[in-house]
């Protein structure tokens, strides 16, 4: 089982502005994804919103899986960046709390992408080992054994990365929020709501209470996700 399609990914959370959510999900369907995954190198986008309840600042939840984290900082992909159609300027300019960071794949199981979807991160990373020498052997290979998980990821952020000042990230940050960043991420692919909430508490129980207290855990249901094939590009 390959897990996430590649070595790299770009992780995004945040929110959008009350009454812009419909042209959102509309933009990133219809616009925004198919304009990435045509990016050489791209490899599947998605995107998730958070169970009822979850703060608004974290409703979204949107991944780039690439083939490495280098994609992110390719001259392909920043003239994207510089060069914003009007719908993304309008899109982004509506965006609230933006986390961005650019990760390197540590570790991935599974099979494609499961219809709901816990997030842990960590923002300091200090508090959790995080690479692949010092990161508890097996970790991965438990959460793949509980019930209803069809996929299991670790990630390192790499916030020295893709913090360019380009002109989408003028436009994401016009709401006065900058871009946040993450220095590490597990993200935990579920079957049901039920069974990838009991993967992520399993999870959480099981760490450190320094590890646990610098963790926001949340849980999302997926709404879509595109490959590079689906348009048409190799």
């Amino acid at each position: 089982m390959t897990g996430l399609l590649g070595r790299g990914a770009l992780v995004n959370w945040g929110g959008v502005i009350a009454g812009g959510e419909q042209d959102y999900n509309a933009w990133h369907s219809l616009e925004h994804m198919p304009e990435r995954l045509s990016v050489p190198g791209f490899r599947r986008g998605r995107r998730a919103v958070a169970v009822a309840g979850t703060a608004e600042t974290l409703k979204y939840f949107m991944m780039y899986e690439a083939v490495d984290a280098e994609v992110f900082v390719s001259e392909p992909y920043l003239n994207r960046l510089n060069n914003p159609t009007p719908w993304t300027q309008r899109i982004l300019s509506l965006y609230l709390a933006p986390s961005r960071t650019v990760c390197r794949v540590i570790d991935s199981r599974g099979c494609g992408a499961g219809g709901w979807m816990a997030t842990l991160q960590w923002s300091k990373g200090t508090a959790i080992p995080h690479d692949e020498n010092s990161f508890p052997d097996g970790w991965i290979e438990k959460i793949m054994a509980m019930e209803g998980v069809v996929g299991a990821h670790l990630l390192k952020g790499e916030p020295d990365l893709g913090q360019l000042q380009t002109t989408e990230k003028k436009f994401r940050e016009s709401q006065g929020e900058p871009d946040r960043t993450i220095a590490l991420t597990l993200l935990i692919d579920g079957f049901s709501l039920a069974e990838t909430r009991a993967a992520m508490n399993a999870t959480l129980d099981v760490l450190d209470e320094p590890v646990r207290d610098d963790c926001v855990a949340t849980l999302y249901e997926t709404q879509h996700v595109l490959t590079n094939a689906d348009v048409g590009k190799p």
